[in-house]
Order: C-alpha cells, then sequence, then structure tokens
C-alpha cells in the first residue's frame, strides 16, 4: 500500500481512531487471557511454561482478532478464523514462537475454558 506524503497524517489518524475503537475489545482479550492461565496452572494442572505456550499462541490469536478481523467477540469467532484464516495468519507472520502444531491443542484448551467460564453457547470443538 502506498499512501502519498499529503495524506499521511489522515492516515495516522485513522489508524489511531480504530485503536481507539479496538481498544475495549483488546482489553477484554487480555483480561480473559490472564484467567485462562490461572485456569491451566490451578484447575488444569498444568505446569507455567506449558500454560504460558498455550497463552502465547493465545495472545497472538487474540492480535489476529483485533486487527486482522472484524470480530467483536469470542461468541462471534466461527471455526473457519479460528482453524483456516488464524494459521495461514500465523505461519506468515509468527517467528521462533510456539510450533503450528501447538496451535489447534491451544485453541481447543482456549474454548472449552471459554464455553465453562463464559460462552455456554459456543461448541469447544
Amino acid at each position: 500500500m502506498v499512501i502519498p506524503g499529503d495524506k499521511i497524517n489522515e492516515y495516522l489518524e485513522m489508524l489511531e481512531k480504530a485503536e481507539e475503537e479496538r481498544k475495549p475489545f483488546v482489553e477484554k482479550c487480555e483480561a480473559i487471557l490472564e484467567e485462562f492461565y490461572d485456569y491451566l496452572v490451578n484447575e488444569k494442572g498444568l505446569s507455567e511454561k506449558t500454560a504460558g505456550d498455550h497463552c502465547f499462541v493465545i495472545s497472538t490469536f487474540n492480535e489476529f482478532l483485533a486487527w486482522q478481523t472484524d470480530v467483536w467477540d469470542y461468541s462471534e469467532v466461527t471455526k473457519g478464523i479460528a482453524n483456516t484464516y488464524f494459521k495461514q495468519w500465523y505461519r506468515r507472520k509468527v517467528w521462533g514462537g510456539p510450533s503450528i502444531e501447538r496451535i489447534p491443542v491451544s485453541m481447543k484448551k482456549f474454548f472449552v475454558f471459554l464455553k465453562e467460564m463464559y460462552y455456554p453457547e459456543i461448541t469447544s470443538s
């Protein structure tokens, strides 16, 4: 994308506005991620390292949702977004994180957690 020099301020203002609009969703995702970590360690008995690895994947997923989709709530996430689109994006954008093979495991654990704690109507499979 090329932005003409005389439009750069307009573009930056637009980005700032978009970031401000997404802020409540991002903050909600961050709070839920902290609860997810505690759930994995305290209720599921995972080590802090393993829980941290799962949370890295979900943190990256949250980043993807916030800036690459028009999702405003986890209940809006489709299987296509969670599986196909996120994996494709992860392959292109994430270097040095957990392997792509960890994504389905982390996503399954996260959506089971969401179903138990927040969204009984969502499917976790």
